[in-house]
């Protein structure tokens, strides 16, 4: 009578090893793509006949030679054939350890750049490239937005996290956000709130004297207004440096100077809210304007 073939038997003549014979990576140092997709049972100690990992067939080789392995992939998988051919002509052959894993289940490898590709995402970004200048304005940008000291693009920390970011930036001066970066920034926004205030029918302003740490003097002027969509609105218009000595005629003139840069028509203001310090008191009253107390001063001074 004859033998029944055992499981085990009937599997290997089918090219799939058993659980206990499972495929591994070649030994030594890999150069080819082809290995990702090939390797050894572990009972072939010496490594003389390699297996496919994706039909688990025995391929006849000569020593070195890779090219049986390649046709195998061609004639029998053809879509991990085209993925090879597409890694090897990306440059050089790509090395693999030993401990190379098997192709991924979706069948995408990873594509070795070029030298041309290597040397392009390290070379520095042009200065007029829309790249850098998106950079650079979101910088400004940030500066302006958050009141950073301009010392900020100067510090280890900043440029290490710039770095980390995009390599290829190279983070302009100091003195070209100070005196061109920040100008810019400012003109850009003057202009489109000087557009959107010609629209304005009628206003109120807040105006303030205050002193820095460092005792200097400024002016700052605030208008409030209902745009078109009848949302309240707010901008702050300046803060001017004010030397000179802080008479009422002074600081009303300043006032009246302020509206007049920002083509505001005093006819057109229905109040000003001021503290009570007697000198800008007495100036809204030269211009014969209509003065609300400042309740939070008011208050403060209550408690």
């Amino acid at each position: 009578m004859a033998s029944r073939e055992s499981p085990e038997s009937k599997s290997e003549e089918q090219g799939e090893p058993s659980a206990l014979d499972d495929i591994v990576p070649k030994k030594g140092h890999i150069t080819s793509i082809i290995w990702k997709w090939f390797g050894y049972l572990k009972s072939d100690q010496a490594q003389l006949s390699p297996k496919c990992r994706i039909c688990h067939r025995a391929v006849q080789t000569k020593t070195g030679n890779t090219t049986n392995l390649f046709h195998h992939l061609k004639k029998y998988h053809p879509v991990e054939y085209t993925q090879s051919v597409n890694i090897r002509s990306g440059g050089a052959s790509q090395p693999l350890c030993c401990g190379a894993s098997q192709p991924s289940s979706s069948g995408v490898s990873p594509k070795q750049q070029s030298i041309v590709a290597t040397f392009a995402s390290i070379t520095p970004y042009e200065k007029q490239s829309k790249r850098h200048q998106e950079i650079t304005n979101a910088v400004t940008y940030f500066m302006a937005k958050d009141m950073m000291p301009l010392s900020t693009v100067e510090k280890e920390g900043f440029k290490s996290l710039v770095k980390v970011l995009d390599p290829r930036y190279q983070l302009p001066s100091r003195k070209h956000f100070s005196q061109t970066a920040l100008p810019l920034l400012y003109e850009e926004c003057r202009a489109k709130l000087e557009a959107e205030l010609k629209l304005v029918r009628h206003f109120a302003t807040t105006a303030d004297m205050w002193s820095s740490w460092t005792s200097e003097p400024y002016l700052s002027l605030t208008v409030h207004y209902i745009d078109e969509e009848w949302n309240l609105q707010n901008r702050c218009l300046q803060t001017a440096f004010v030397p000179e000595d802080h008479t009422a005629e002074l600081i009303s003139q300043a006032l009246e100077d302020a509206l007049a840069s920002w083509g505001l028509r005093e006819e057109r203001q229905v109040c000003i809210t001021t503290d009570n310090g007697a000198n800008i008191v007495k100036a809204v009253s030269l211009k014969k304007w209509t003065r609300l107390q400042c309740f939070g001063h008011r208050l403060h001074l209550a408690i």
